[in-house]
């Protein structure tokens, strides 16, 4: 039996600051805590959702800004926690990227429940509501404003993991585009390419159903219509807003599908050599289609059919190479990295990384329609080393 679920309220389109502070109104939220990406905290856009609910009476009990310079680990999070528990706040307003969200979330649920971060790895392990959060996501890529999952680095083993469960979701998404103006190129790139990464490998998963499916191949032709226009046009506010409702999308489906290979060897590659998470899986993903097409599989053909330049007179076999093709193509056209030697990653040990992934991500290689073992694997590291 198929199994489908979202936890999260989303606000999206015009005038939505109103509808959310109703909805928090309604549930006696009065006393906010921001924590933002150091990056975004002193811009005018910000600055004006601050503003907004310190207007309508919130109060405002602190801005704790934080600099992203890798991902957070369960240390981390019981550090920055132990300094907010002196403040009486009813929730938490997250603007940043994948990481400050997690971190919120993860302060969400220490807030409200006993012990250390650590105590929480794993699935289902919270057992009660943490402070509610309001994710406001400021990149396109990785879905955490819906997601009941916070990943965190266990320093000791060296090992990304998750809190993960219903208590861990956000109370709220707030889909705002302008929060995406101020993203740099590399950016864009690499949290769309996350985006579309969890859109495909929930339509191609062994666990994909028909609504992973049907919402995979929308995410997917959402981001792939939008993501030239958004790199050519940084200020296009309908195709930034068609990103981030893209990859809102490709989150909850990667939340109920899982992700293939290329998530996870996008955990090990991150922890031990520093690739930024989005780039870390989505360098992968043109060998992975590629790999997966040349095996016989056709399930990229849905996908195929929804993108706005497909050829429909084309047959399967046609439509599944063509689909390569153009995702090819729009790799190439935003200037993706080829390899990540070229961006810096020349250090990449290919048979340590086959057998961290081996060890620690087999359940996402054992959810690639194809068969995919160490072979295929070590094969797919050496093309983008």
């Amino acid at each position: 039996m198929a199994c489908f679920a979202i936890n999260t309220r989303v606000y999206f389109g015009k005038e939505q600051l109103d509808g959310l502070y109703k909805y928090l109104e309604n549930l006696g939220i009065k006393k906010l805590l921001f924590i933002v990406d150091k990056n975004i905290a002193l811009l005018e856009v910000f600055q004006k959702q601050v503003s907004f609910f310190s207007d309508k009476g919130c109060s405002i009990q602190g801005i704790e800004e934080f600099e992203v310079s890798e991902e957070p680990s369960y240390d981390l999070l019981d550090e920055f926690t132990e300094g907010l528990r002196s403040l009486d706040i009813d929730a938490i307003m997250a603007f940043g990227g994948g990481s400050i969200l997690d971190l919120a979330k993860g302060v969400g649920v220490l807030l409200k429940n006993p012990g250390k971060a650590l105590d929480y790895r794993g699935m289902d392990r919270v057992k009660k509501k943490g402070t509610p959060v309001i994710c406001f996501p400021t990149t396109a890529g990785t879905g955490a404003e819906v997601t009941h999952s916070a990943s965190f680095i266990d320093i000791k083993s060296r090992i990304k993991l998750g809190i993960n469960g219903k208590h861990v979701s956000p109370q709220c998404g707030v889909l705002l585009p302008e929060l995406t103006f101020s993203c740099p190129k590399t950016v864009i790139i690499n949290s769309g390419l996350d985006a579309m990464l969890h859109a495909i490998e929930a339509v191609s998963a062994r666990n994909a159903n028909q609504m992973t499916v049907m919402l995979g191949c929308k995410a997917f032709a959402m981001l792939y219509a939008n993501f030239r226009a958004v790199i050519a046009h940084p200020d296009n506010y309908d195709a930034r807003e068609a990103m981030l409702v893209g990859s809102y999308y490709a989150g909850i489906v990667m939340m109920n599908a899982g992700g293939g290979p290329a998530s996870g060897i996008s955990y090990p590659i991150g922890v031990h050599y520093k690739v930024p998470h989005g780039i870390a899986g989505g360098v992968f993903l043109p060998h992975v289609l590629e790999f997966n097409v040349s095996k016989g599989y056709k399930g990229y053909v849905e996908v195929y059919n929804n993108l706005p330049d497909a050829d429909l007179t084309l047959n399967d076999d046609e439509k599944s190479l063509d689909f390569v093709n153009k995702f090819n193509k729009l790799y190439q056209d935003i200037e993706a990295p080829e390899t990540l030697s070229s961006h810096g990653w020349n250090n990449i040990n290919v048979d340590s990384l086959t057998e961290l992934t081996l060890k620690q991500r087999k359940e996402n290689l054992d959810l690639n329609p194809v068969s995919f073992g160490e072979a295929e694997v070590k094969d797919l590291i050496n093309k983008i080393v």
